[in-house]
């Protein structure tokens, strides 16, 4: 898997006063918004940001932290909201779970979309398949969701399995934020437009009872679509949800 292809896409328009901030998730790539990216306007920033650790080797993810990914956000966050008075957040998995807490800090966060937010965690056992498949460079290429899977690992994975229990301290501590992230995705203030698949492997659908009781929040939810493949109709919505919220960024 080539490490060169998962970097950073930062378009930094003079003059701009609206920005698009993006976060991938966990072990994932900035690659996973290329299909938004086209419908951005050429007049609007983009900050779609590698996370620390990612793009990588096993042993440099192990060694990275919550806490560097989250200074990261908050660092990029921070430096957008100095030039631009209008962004709004896409965050992906993991991505919804770091810009949560923030969006009703930052008075230019004017909306967010977010991709299969983590609240409630599910590995379906076709993970595991998956990932020794992957380990073991037995992909299946014919089979759409399990391509999907793969080119959305941004880390080079391993047949040395052992070293893969070097980067369980990761997952704890995501595990951790999702259960604080619960509270503040029930109360955000923040217009956010919610997408989960009901065929996600990661990420239980009981994750949209948070947002459902939200009345600043609106839940989409797609019968095919699963945490790495969406299907078309999907797709569709995350651009339209995009566009509506930059044709009416006043009104916000």
């Amino acid at each position: 898997m080539s490490q060169n292809k998962h970097q950073s896409y930062i378009r930094i328009v003079d003059g701009a006063d609206t920005a698009v901030f993006m976060v991938h998730g966990i072990m994932s790539t900035p690659r996973h918004f290329d299909f938004i990216l086209p419908y951005i306007p050429q007049n609007v920033s983009v900050c779609n940001i590698l996370l620390d650790g990612h793009g990588s080797t096993v042993y440099d993810f192990a060694h990275t932290s919550m806490k560097k990914w989250k200074a990261q956000v908050l660092s990029h966050l921070t430096e957008l909201s100095k030039t631009h008075s209008k962004i709004i957040v896409i965050g992906y998995s993991l991505g919804t779970l770091l810009t949560l807490e923030l969006a009703d800090k930052f008075k230019e966060v004017k909306a967010m979309i977010l991709l299969n937010p983590p609240l409630k965690v599910y590995v379906h056992p076709v993970m595991i398949k998956r990932a020794l498949k992957f380990s073991f460079n037995k992909l299946n290429a014919d089979d759409i969701e399990e391509l999907c899977t793969y080119n959305d690992v941004s880390v080079t994975l391993t047949p040395f399995l052992y070293r893969y229990l070097t980067t369980l301290p990761r997952f704890v501590e995501l595990l951790k934020l999702s259960h604080d992230m619960r509270s503040v995705a029930s109360n955000l203030s923040t217009p956010s437009s919610v997408f989960l698949g009901k065929k996600d492997e990661l990420v239980s659908f009981k994750s949209s009872k948070y947002f459902l009781q939200n009345k600043n929040s609106t839940v989409y939810s797609y019968e095919l679509s699963g945490h790495f493949y969406y299907e078309d109709e999907f797709k569709a919505q995350v651009i339209e949800s995009l566009e509506h919220y930059l044709s009416t960024l006043n009104e916000i």
